[in-house]
């Protein structure tokens, strides 16, 4: 036998020889190249411990006992059509070569064994091995990432560059209400709810454009017409060169956060009794006019006649009545745009921008003229006392309110005046 250096090869190899000599000096030359050797001096034998320990390579005679080299081979086949098998032969038939060829037999080596040759053999069996495991590992490690995606906690979408959704998890179907099939091959503007700015599309899109991530909150559209809020990391995926070929986004469902917020914001800037805008609010926005260009602003205030007596004769639910009904006259004289606030427990006050002198007067004569009240609170519109006046100018505003207000307690005075006296 010749002898060369041979490589360590991490596999396992089942070796199957029925003459001992050899059986056992190639053997010692095994165990220095392969990381777990299996030895057996039958094919019979080389069959069951196959069974047993599935070794990566078969190394093999032919011509054995009981059971030869092809026999083993043909039923290992059977159990695994890729496993790798190492003929050793002294014979050179074109039979057996056939029967080898129809095995599929990876390699031949001849006897006597040229151990370089040999290991030549081993070697290409190994990197083939090799190369199955970490294909193998890849597939796996593809499968995890595929699992873990599918089952994440966050809804997951990829797009292609022009954003054609290619991918969706189960948490994006949970959360939109659209399934893969609906989704995959469409835009992501299936999801646009129309409360965004389109500013706010345009930056995300030159950003990751840019091979930049982009991170925020977006108000988006449930399949069912509702409106969901997220908070979104949208970043590029790169191939082994570096070049951008999709989109990654991943993202939270906060809209309750949202709701929540929206509601601290909502008590932190109304009046829980009336729904009005609280005395807060109202000072901030009296701040803001003053220094703004919504010049003429008119200031109307309001105080309800009478509140301390219903509260003592009729109950405080009564007085409640009263005031949320002070509150919808209010609301009914003016617009939209005006800050119509409670301010005290029977105080109101109005903020009218853009409003001149005549217009705030026409305001105040609807509140007069409102029946609404008395119909549904036993009052009418003349149970508030009024005043108002106007700002031309920036700097006038905190004077003006002082003015309506003195005006207020003016009218209030003059109408009890004229109920206490006889006619």
């Amino acid at each position: 036998m010749k002898s060369a250096t041979i490589d360590h090869y991490d596999i396992s190899l089942l070796y199957v020889e029925d003459e001992r000599v050899t059986r056992e000096q190639v053997s010692r030359i095994l165990q220095r190249i392969v990381t777990e050797l299996y030895v057996a001096e039958n094919g019979r034998s080389g069959l069951e411990l196959y069974r047993q320990k599935r070794p990566d390579i078969i190394l093999t005679d032919i011509m054995m006992p009981l059971m030869n080299g092809l026999e083993m081979c043909r039923e290992i086949r059977q159990l695994d059509r890729d496993s790798q098998l190492i003929m050793l032969t002294a014979y050179s038939d074109t039979e057996y070569l056939l029967e080898c060829i129809s095995l599929g037999v990876n390699q031949y080596v001849q006897k006597p064994v040229d151990f370089a040759r040999l290991s030549s053999a081993i070697e290409t069996c190994s990197n083939y091995i090799l190369l199955k495991r970490r294909i193998q590992q890849q597939e796996s490690r593809i499968q995890m990432l595929s699992q873990a995606l599918e089952q994440a906690p966050a809804p997951v979408v990829i797009t292609s560059l022009n954003g054609s959704i290619e991918y969706v998890n189960a948490m994006f179907t949970r959360l939109s209400g659209y399934s893969p099939e609906e989704a995959l091959g469409r835009n992501p503007r299936l999801l646009k709810s129309g409360l965004n700015d389109p500013a706010r599309y345009q930056e995300l899109w030159e950003t990751i454009l840019a091979g930049k991530e982009w991170q925020g909150e977006l108000a988006n559209k449930h399949k069912n017409g509702s409106i969901y809020w997220e908070t979104i990391k949208i970043c590029p995926l790169r191939d082994t060169t570096g070049t951008v070929t999709s989109f990654l986004k991943v993202s939270q469902d906060i809209t309750e956060r949202k709701h929540y917020e929206e509601n601290l914001h909502y008590l932190g800037t109304h009046d829980p009794l009336t729904g009005l805008y609280n005395r807060a609010y109202f000072d901030a926005e009296l701040e803001r006019l003053d220094t703004g260009r919504d010049f003429p602003v008119s200031i109307v205030m309001a105080d309800i006649d009478g509140l301390k007596a219903v509260n003592d004769s009729r109950g405080h639910e009564a007085g409640d009545l009263l005031i949320k009904g002070a509150a919808e006259v209010l609301l009914s004289a003016f617009r939209a745009a005006d800050v119509v606030a409670r301010i005290g427990g029977d105080e109101f006050a109005v903020l009218l921008p853009r409003t001149d002198h005549d217009a705030a007067q026409a305001a105040m004569q609807r509140i007069r003229e409102n029946g609404s009240a008395e119909r549904r609170f036993g009052a009418t519109a003349r149970f508030l006392s009024l005043g108002m006046a106007t700002a031309e100018q920036p700097g006038e505003l905190h004077s003006a309110m002082k003015q309506a207000d003195q005006l207020m307690y003016r009218d209030k005075l003059e109408r009890k005046r004229l109920m206490t006296t006889p006619p």
